[in-house]
């Protein structure tokens, strides 16, 4: 499997951390796995604008704009 390097901000790594935690994920490259898995799906329903809206249990909605 190729090797990837890259550098990430202090506020980057909290948030790998965080994702660590709540998916139970042994390494941050499980995380970019399943957040390049992620985007793979998203793009599929994006917008003309380049968002996804994403549809909470209770109603609400959150615009995410991609591009």
């Amino acid at each position: 499997m190729p090797v990837t390097t890259l550098n990430i901000t202090p506020a980057m790594s909290a948030a790998l951390s965080r994702l660590q935690a709540h998916y139970g994920a042994s390494s941050n490259a499980e995380i970019f796995r399943k957040a390049i898995a992620f985007l793979d799906v998203a793009k599929e329903s994006e917008q003309s604008d380049g968002s996804v809206v994403i549809k909470k249990d209770n109603g609400d909605e959150i615009k995410v704009v991609m591009k």
